[in-house]
């Protein structure tokens, strides 16, 4: 038993022995800064800002909340990473702060943010950040004659809906329009019964433990059903399922339904004929642009579609700015002094209002919500519409 814990302490040590060498990498050219969304006018916010407290916390053993505080605040959108790949040697970023909020606060108690410790037990306890009832995570599928996959009713693709798409009104939606369009194509698809939360925004708040456990029971759960192929449209799962659960490349192939629609429609399963004479512009969702690298595919999909006039925004693709709510800060509002969600989402909705565009597309229920929200906020309710790209989709079938 104590070999274990001396094996553990040793561990401990050596993660952050090399969490510490990551920090001091840092050339602090503060160029992260100035594309950093959460950055004022002050270098203690941001990328170099919290780099340098986390620095100073395991120098001299300082764990406080104002710590937490600033290393929370980050969206973890990569940006900071990707402005770093251009001009320096491509800190992994964004990983040392999820790695900070790992081992320096929540194992030390300290993390994560009041806010977020009910949304880690709702996640545990109920499968979702919200704590919905489990029962009602495939209530919006009534009506709609979808199959649940199991080992019995084994089926070519699962679709794994996700839990913003699951519960939230909104972003219902996009299951509702996605099962469609995968019923017009002949897809034989299903969803899980009893699915559960990827983990994927446990591990953004720094609880790996409860990340590695919901990992575990999902590959179980999609080997039982005999799942080869999953289709998602949450960028968030997308990312956790194709980049971090384990033994992600032994024969299971994930996409993101942009991937998989514009493959639909190559082959010929599925073809776009109604005219939809829409302005449109796009926002890049962080998980499924910067972090995943899947740039081409919305905007191929989005160009399939008869009659649509796409103009693009000022910032886009690897420089485009998030929505705000990543990372976990879906379920905080940061305190006084650190800039707030809606203030990120109205700045990246007020770039959509410069192209004139009637619709603002999305490919992430996160960035739905969000980017409605702004536009209500900025009482530009008729001026701008926020949907996701199934829902275009949907209106040229």
């Amino acid at each position: 038993m104590k070999d274990e814990i001396r094996k553990e302490e040793k561990l401990d040590k050596s993660l952050e022995t090399s969490l510490m060498d990551s920090l001091v990498s840092c050339e602090k050219c503060h160029l992260c800064n100035t594309d950093c969304p959460v950055c004022d006018h002050r270098v203690t916010h941001g990328p170099v800002g919290i780099n340098r407290a986390i620095y100073y916390g395991m120098k001299w053993n300082q764990f406080t909340k104002e710590l937490r505080d600033l290393v929370y605040s980050c969206t973890t959108c990569a940006r900071c990473v990707a402005t770093c790949k251009q001009v320096s040697r491509a800190l992994p970023l964004v990983e040392i702060f999820e790695k900070a909020r790992e081992l320096l606060l929540v194992e030390k108690m300290i993390g994560p943010m009041p806010d977020q410790r009910n949304v880690l037990k709702n996640i545990y306890r109920r499968g979702n950040p919200w704590g919905c009832p489990p029962q009602e995570r495939t209530k919006w599928a009534e009506g709609l004659d979808v199959f649940y996959a199991s080992k019995k009713n084994n089926v070519e693709t699962l679709y794994y809906v996700g839990c913003a798409t699951s519960y939230d009104p909104q972003s219902q939606k996009i299951a509702k329009n996605l099962s469609k369009i995968l019923k017009r194509a002949g897809i034989d698809f299903g969803i899980l019964e009893n699915e559960q939360c990827s983990g994927s925004e446990a591990k953004r708040m720094g609880e790996k433990g409860l990340f590695e456990h919901l990992a575990e029971t999902n590959m179980k759960m999609f080997e039982e059903a005999g799942i080869r192929h999953i289709v998602t449209g949450d960028p968030h799962s997308f990312y956790s399922f194709s980049q971090e659960y384990p033994n992600r490349t032994n024969g299971l192939k994930v996409e993101h339904y942009t991937q998989f629609l514009n493959r639909l429609i190559d082959e010929m399963k599925l073809t776009l004929s109604m005219r939809v004479p829409k302005k449109v512009t796009y926002h890049d969702p962080c998980y499924l642009g910067r972090k995943s690298e899947v740039f081409e595919e919305p905007r191929k999909l989005i160009k399939r579609i008869p009659g649509v006039e796409f103009v693009e925004m000022e910032k886009c693709k690897e420089n485009s700015d998030c929505c705000g709510m990543g990372g976990g800060r879906m379920w905080m509002e940061p305190p006084k002094g650190l800039v707030s969600s809606h203030v990120i989402a109205e700045k990246r909705v007020k770039q959509a209002f410069d192209t004139a565009a009637e619709i603002l597309l999305t490919a992430c229920p996160f960035c739905n919500i969000t980017l409605t929200d702004a536009v209500k906020g900025l009482n530009k309710e008729d001026s701008l519409k926020i949907i996701d790209i199934t829902e275009l989709m949907a209106m040229s079938l």
